[in-house]
């Protein structure tokens, strides 16, 4: 009797203890998965120095990029979790290199580092549409976006959306969006056969069409606000990763349940995402994020490094290489180009006008610092005349507000050389010692009025404050990506013999 006792007391404690939940126990994850992401490299593929309060310090580097990666990745292999590489579009244009090699390196860069996919960013098609798709091929990864499509036919020009497995029946479905920008942020040529479709509607379209179980994250080249957009549309997002406005989005943004991140610009950051799947609801939870700095204390991958000096030891004879002829003086000698129209100026703001669409452009003469001789010009030959990396930016301004900038832009007296002489295209300026007489614009000589708003493009220095442009911070202002300098080099490419001429469009009196 008394071991029947025994027994059954026994078996109860037994049942007790597997009635009892383990900690965790519900919440056991049926996967684990880990998202790395960047956007906005725009062919820094090299570390360069950023300002601080205190001075300069060297960020970036893909050569960084990919020790971070290749070592988080083993990390997660150990666990047995999987690690996924994404980038948010523009991957190309803002250095000589990619300049020179259009992407080519780059590409070559991400294949090894192993990028899962990237969404396809406005300045992809810098290049032109043929180095796109060759750029495509090269890729032994994914371009992805929804909302690109061949104008004639309407078939997308490239996939959509991409699955990839994760474990335990469920995959990682990645969206990928390209802002409407795209149309007028780069050459009109590049993308004449293209048309470009709502972000949201089309990211929308691509959710509900998914057949894969688990979770679905948008990689969305476009404004944070068309994100924000996207999650409102789509609130069963695990997660938005953008681009596009380049800006460190820490802590990261949440509209409802969705968070949208975006890392910078230019390689400067790294983020990470590391998420659960419950085994039990499906559920995906995003259970920690965070932002890696890719400074000096990241040692390099000397396997992407060495890519990266093989190119850059080619560039050597690429800066020497004719890229047209220049049938005058491109006059950028400090004495005249910071008091009066020189036709280095014309030339150099007329590119600034044509590749925005702009009504007018404006530049400080202090970016350009040398000028180009008659007969071949070299790559070399612009840099030297240009060498400060400006990106372009545009700004709409009243006529008044036009006006204003003029008024600093003759504050200097000729013997002081003021960087700040602004260069013009788009309207002719009357000049009376320190006074701004008559403005009228260009081609159609009709008077600057003084509350229409004109489109202007300046550079991202001018846009800053800089050379006592303080007021130009105050403005709205959209950049563009488009490099000044590299735009020059693909100019002067295109037209083969550059004959830029005085016009008239400074008009100074002999009164100081």
């Amino acid at each position: 009797m008394k071991s029947k006792k025994a027994f059954f007391c026994g078996l109860l404690v037994c049942l007790l203890i597997l009635a009892v939940p383990c900690p965790g126990l519900e919440a056991k994850p049926a996967a684990a998965f880990t998202v790395l992401f960047f956007n906005d490299i725009h062919g820094h593929l090299s570390p360069f120095q950023v300002k601080t309060d205190t001075g300069t310090e060297e960020m970036g580097g893909i050569a960084r990029l990919s020790f971070l990666i290749k070592s988080i990745r083993a990390e997660n292999a150990r666990k047995g979790v999987k690690t996924f590489v994404l980038i948010a579009g523009d991957m190309l244009q803002g250095t000589p290199m990619s300049t020179i090699f259009h992407g080519e390196p780059d590409m070559l860069c991400f294949n090894r580092m192993g990028v899962n996919a990237a969404t396809v960013g406005n300045h992809e098609f810098d290049f032109g549409l043929e180095n796109f798709l060759s750029l495509r091929k090269q890729a032994a990864f994914p371009f992805l976006s929804a909302n690109i499509f061949w104008k004639e036919g309407g078939k997308p020009i490239v996939d959509g959306s991409a699955v990839f497995p994760i474990q335990a029946g469920f995959g990682l479905t990645i969206i990928g969006v390209t802002t409407p920008d795209l149309m007028t942020t780069t050459s009109p040529a590049n993308v004449t056969a293209l048309a470009v479709g709502d972000p949201v509607v089309s990211a929308a379209a691509a959710f509900h069409h998914k057949r894969v179980k688990g979770p679905v994250i948008v990689l969305s080249h476009c404004r944070h606000q068309t994100d924000r957009e996207i999650a409102e549309a789509l609130p069963n997002l695990s997660a938005i990763i953008g681009g596009h406005d380049q800006i460190l989005l820490a802590p990261h943004r949440q509209v409802g349940r969705v968070p949208i991140f975006q890392a910078f610009e230019k390689g400067r950051f790294l983020g990470r995402l590391d998420f659960e799947i419950h085994a039990a609801t499906g559920l995906t939870v995003l259970k920690n994020s965070s932002y890696i700095a890719v400074n000096k204390q990241i040692p390099p991958d000397l396997e992407i490094q060495e890519i990266v000096d093989q190119y850059a030891g080619r560039m050597d004879a690429t800066f020497n290489e004719k890229i047209g002829r220049n049938s005058v003086f491109l006059d950028g000698e400090r004495e005249r180009i910071r008091w009066q129209e020189t036709n280095l100026g014309n030339f150099v703001t007329d590119v600034m006008r044509r590749h925005t669409g702009s009504q007018i452009a404006l530049l400080n003469a202090g970016s350009l610092r040398a000028s180009i001789q008659t007969g071949d010009i070299t790559v070399a030959d612009v840099f030297r005349a240009m060498p400060y990396a400006n990106e372009l930016v545009t700004v709409n301004l009243t006529g008044k507000e036009i006006i204003q900038a003029l008024k600093r832009a003759v504050q200097g007296q000729r013997e002081e050389e003021d960087g700040g002489f602004l260069h013009v295209s788009g309207i002719q300026v009357e000049i009376s010692g320190r006074v701004v007489g008559r403005v009228t614009t260009l081609p159609d000589n009709q008077p600057l009025e003084p509350d229409k708003v004109y489109s202007v493009v300046i550079t991202d220095f001018l846009q800053a404050g800089g050379d006592g442009y303080s007021f130009f911070k105050d403005k709205a202002a959209v950049r563009t990506g488009l490099p000044l300098r590299e735009l020059l080099v693909d100019e002067i490419k295109s037209q083969k013999e550059i004959n830029a001429e005085l016009e008239g469009r400074i008009i100074r009196s002999l009164a100081r």
